[in-house]
């Protein structure tokens, strides 16, 4: 019976040829594993670094559903939620009604809402969402994924809290809900813009 120290598969152990340590083969393939692990979590960390969670919020003008176009920039001096969302999103079914909640109860104060939707395969599924939880607030289709690009969003719903200035305040990755959403736009309408 071999000891434990002579056992083939573990770091030190005797190869078949009898010597101790790694083969080639192995250090070759250990060393292609951490590289890979390396270039993803770059990757990812890249991503991540660039994704606007603070500070100024890159403008857009987006095309919306109901005709006409709405740019960003335009709503300096409200409080906005950039919602991207999709009608196939079970995430996003969840918040819809929470959504147009929100906009009804602090539209008066100065707060909006502008929908995105992406990744959607026609306007009239996009159109039936809206109709389905009798959403009023402004929504585009993103058709070209130029905003979900700009905004880096890797997959609905993500939502992005702007202030009166025109920064990012909050990033909200999935699902959000009215009492996790309401103290936060209560908190930048009683900022002075």
């Amino acid at each position: 019976m071999k000891g434990i120290d002579e056992l083939e598969f573990l770091p030190g152990g005797r190869t078949k040829a009898g010597r101790k340590g790694f083969t080639l083969g192995s250090m070759a393939l250990l060393a292609a594993v951490l590289l890979t692990a390396l270039a993803l979590g770059l990757q990812l960390a890249r991503q991540n670094a660039t994704q606007p969670t603070r500070g100024p919020a890159p403008d857009f003008s987006l095309g919306l559903l109901n005709g006409g176009d709405l740019k960003l920039s335009d709503l300096r001096g409200q409080v906005v939620l950039i919602n991207f969302w999709a009608s196939w999103c079970p995430p996003c079914r969840v918040e819809a009604p929470d959504l147009q909640a929100l906009y009804a109860d602090y539209r008066e104060a100065g707060f909006t809402i502008i929908g995105v939707n992406m990744l959607e395969s026609s306007p009239q599924k996009a159109r039936a969402f809206i109709d389905e939880f009798g959403i009023t607030y402004p929504n585009g289709e993103d058709r070209e994924q130029r905003v979900t690009k700009l905004y880096r969003v890797q997959g609905p719903p993500e939502s992005f809290l702007i202030d009166q200035r025109g920064r990012v305040r909050r990033f909200y990755y999935g699902s959000v809900n009215y009492d996790g959403l309401s103290a936060a736009i209560e908190d930048l309408l009683a900022e002075t813009a």
